[in-house]
């Protein structure tokens, strides 16, 4: 199968992303959803780090099978103690803007995906350059509250 040039951009936005925001000292990761984070995945792997000891934290089913599939450690962000950060999150977009602008939301993970942003200390969004996106998706905006404790406040 032929690579596109959009499935490069996504591999090289990844693997850019992963050398400059993952550390093997890491003990908490969150992995959004969506074909970018497959060669987010894979950049984690490439660094031939032990990562016996790190979880990964999905944004879905793919993801965790993802995951699961690099023979990496995956735990849901409900089994987190309360007290904890993930170090990062990684997840793509479904458009990005000239002013790195993001649009998120063409999933169904969407809303897992904004619990495991979060809940990390840093937000890496990995998006390759691409052409303009002729296909427009259509944006939903819903109103959640949440009721956990005291509330959810941003970090």
């Amino acid at each position: 199968m032929a690579t596109t040039p959009i499935e490069t951009a996504k591999r090289n936005a990844a693997n850019r992303a992963v050398a400059e925001h993952f550390d093997a000292s890491y003990k908490y990761i969150g992995i959004g959803s969506g074909s970018t984070i497959v060669y987010v995945v894979e950049a984690i792997k490439a660094t031939k780090t032990d990562t016996s000891r790190i979880r990964f934290v999905p944004t879905g089913h793919q993801s965790r099978q993802v995951i699961i599939n690099a023979g990496l450690t995956p735990i849901a962000l409900d089994s987190l103690p309360t007290d904890v950060l993930l170090d990062v999150a990684f997840d793509g977009a479904d458009e990005v803007d000239e002013d790195l602008n993001c649009i998120k939301g063409g999933g169904a993970c969407l809303y897992q995906e904004k619990l495991v942003a979060m809940q990390a200390r840093k937000f890496v969004c990995v998006a390759g350059e691409l052409s303009p996106i002729a296909l427009r998706l259509p944006l939903s905006i819903f109103l959640l509250l949440l009721f956990c404790g005291g509330g959810l406040s941003p970090r």
